[in-house]
């Protein structure tokens, strides 16, 4: 109970202090606790749109995910609050308001003895991990985020005066960073972004061929056909509920179409991070449709992420994974979807 009514005290604490009224969502701030590896880096939310709160990225593959969100950002202008989501990998303190709490959510905020009143004031603590819906942050970060809260109320506070440094060039590449020690000490100097500020999904790692030698085998016999085929793996928007309880998450469409007749010779639905499977299935196409494709091109936003499950695959069977700005036939298909889905 003392360790709740900590949480949410700080909580508390932070909102009142309103940073978002002086920091945007990418001033980020860095926090080298003593007792963690990398700095904790940490966006506020709110300042652009009345969304308020904490993002606090533990380390640099959870970082990665945040310039993934900014270079894809570039490719496209607008994205659905959907797919922000299911980009997302970090911890994250959030205010709602009362109505929106679930009773749960609710009777935590009372047993910890902490008041809040207001609108967009009510604190929940959430995990974010991408093809899962947001989730309760677990029991076994709770210290590390009162650590963290309670440096960064002191921290946020002293680099209001440094605010200018993220209006100059070199927030490109640094961000300002305090170090504690053990002692409680600390010092104040800047966080050099560039192994952190990745192209697309260059934090994850690169998947092996998972299909066996005969599978590939195969494969590698069909010849190599004349027609492109579009490919896109994304999320669907739906969230499932999982029979066996657990994590709900968003299914993973596998969408293959051939550019030279046009036709979806492939519509299938996987479990996120079901690497095996989705090798399987594009094993599975090339041989129900009698030859290879030489090209298959996907979309630059994804490419990244694509090319981490399958790259290894498509290079042993010869086929050029192309990146291009928009897939001409898969965009017209998924529009069509989206607005039968919206009727």
């Amino acid at each position: 109970m003392e360790q709740e009514k900590q949480l949410f005290s700080l909580a508390k604490k932070l909102y009142e202090e309103k940073f978002w009224n002086d920091y945007w969502d990418t001033d980020l701030i860095a926090i080298q606790l003593e007792n963690q590896k990398e700095p904790i880096m940490i966006s506020i939310l709110g300042k652009s749109e009345q969304n308020y709160g904490f993002l606090f990225y533990r380390n640099s593959k959870e970082l990665s995910y945040f310039f993934d969100i900014v270079e894809q950002s570039n490719w496209r202008n607008q994205r659905t609050p959907g797919e922000i989501l299911q980009l997302q990998k970090c911890l994250a303190l959030e205010y709602e308001n009362r109505l929106d709490l679930d009773k749960k959510a609710y009777q935590r905020i009372k047993s910890s003895g902490i008041s809040f009143r207001g609108k967009k004031a009510w604190p929940i603590f959430m995990d974010y991990c991408p093809g899962y819906y947001p989730y309760p942050a677990e029991k076994a970060d709770e210290r590390m985020l009162i650590d963290v809260m309670e440096k960064l109320l002191d921290t946020a506070k002293d680099f209001r005066k440094k605010l200018a440094f993220y209006e100059t060039e070199r927030m490109s590449q640094e961000i300002l960073l305090r170090t504690y020690h053990k002692d409680g000490s600390y010092e104040d100097g800047v966080l050099n972004l560039a192994k952190y500020m990745t192209n697309g999904a260059a934090h994850i790692e690169e998947a092996p061929v998972l299909v066996t030698k005969f599978e590939m085998k195969r494969v590698a016999s069909q010849k190599f056909g004349t027609s492109i085929w579009e490919l896109d793996v994304g999320f669907i928007e739906t969230p499932i509920i999982p029979s066996e309880g657990g994590r709900p998450y968003f299914p993973t469409l596998l969408l293959v179409v051939n550019s030279e007749t046009g036709q979806i010779i492939c519509s299938e639905f996987i479990k996120p991070g079901d690497t095996e499977s989705l090798q399987r299935l594009l094993i599975q196409l090339i041989l129900s449709e009698n030859g290879r494709p030489a090209t298959i091109v996907v979309d630059a936003c994804r490419y990244a992420h694509i090319a981490c499950d399958l790259g290894k695959l498509f290079s042993q069977l010869d086929i050029e994974l192309t990146p291009i700005q928009k897939l001409p036939l898969i965009s017209v298909i998924k529009e069509d979807m989206l607005e039968y889905l919206e009727q």
